[in-house]
């Protein structure tokens, strides 16, 4: 029986908010918030660390972002500060958007904010000269999706659905999915790729499906944006997810999946 199980995140953990972080003066320019963490899933030696994370008001110290950053936000409205120009890009909660390493910015905080977080921060890494946005000027520039991607380089990237979600063109092959014969190969679109190409992120979209049994095979978190998505594990034991419901898969997780309708899910890999 395998190690590996898919885990389920609550936006309420239980717990959460009792002990709240350490923190240091100097990460902040105002003063010190009340934040929690509560981590589901870490991996030191890859840099990957999946959780829920909550802040009270507060400015942070302007500087490079430390790590590549995929976040589901779940209360409150957060504005990130472009250090090199001014520009502040405001993301509400129910969005989805990523910032990437390298990226001078400062997070400021009006009110109280919580989201889901994915983190890739590998330790052997060193820092990109510039942030990269691999992959999703390319998808705009071709009209591929064009609505699904927003923002401007040098910022933070922001997914959506748009009613063009039926027209993603990136292939999904075996590599990703044993399928059941006869069945259609789901379809996304990666919208965001880190400078080592290791982690990206984006938009899934599909009909109904279903796979094989296999060893799944990266480490991915989902967030189910709308419809369902079933995840079959080794016991045989089925996982329902729904619209607002966030699920993450160690890569060599024993399952199969199915979608009974439809289902469109933002996702982040590593792999």
């Amino acid at each position: 029986m395998s190690d590996k199980k898919l885990i389920r995140l609550s936006r309420h953990p239980e717990n959460f908010g009792q002990t709240p972080d350490e923190l240091e003066k100097g990460m902040f320019e105002s003063g010190l918030p009340t934040q929690h963490t509560h981590t589901y899933y870490e991996d030191k030696e890859l840099g990957l660390y999946i959780g829920v994370w909550d802040t009270t008001e507060m400015v942070e110290t302007a500087g490079p972002y430390v790590c590549d950053e995929f976040m589901v936000l779940l209360e409150g409205t957060v504005t990130i500060k472009n250090v090199k120009t001014g520009l502040q890009e405001q993301v509400n909660a129910g969005e989805t958007f990523i910032i990437p390493k390298g990226y001078d910015c400062q997070w400021i905080q009006t009110g109280y904010c919580r989201k889901f977080f994915v983190i890739y921060e590998n330790p052997d890494e060193v820092m990109p000269e510039k942030p990269t946005f691999e992959g999703v000027f390319e998808g705009i520039v071709e009209g591929v999706f064009e609505g699904i991607v927003e923002g401007i380089f040098e910022g933070i990237v922001k997914l959506k659905d748009t009613t063009e979600a039926s027209n993603i063109e990136v292939k999904m092959t075996g590599d990703d999915f044993v399928m059941e014969a006869g069945k259609t190969v789901p379809k996304g679109l990666h919208c965001y790729k880190n400078h080592s190409g290791k982690f990206f992120s984006g938009i899934w979209k599909s009909e109904k499906f279903e796979t094989k049994r296999q060893s799944f095979p990266r480490n991915e978190f989902i967030y189910i944006h709308s419809g369902s998505l079933i995840c079959i594990d080794e016991n045989n034991q089925a996982h329902s997810f729904n619209s607002g419901d966030a699920l993450f898969i160690p890569q060599g997780t024993i399952c199969h999946w199915q979608v009974v309708e439809s289902v469109c899910t933002f996702y982040a890999v590593l792999q």
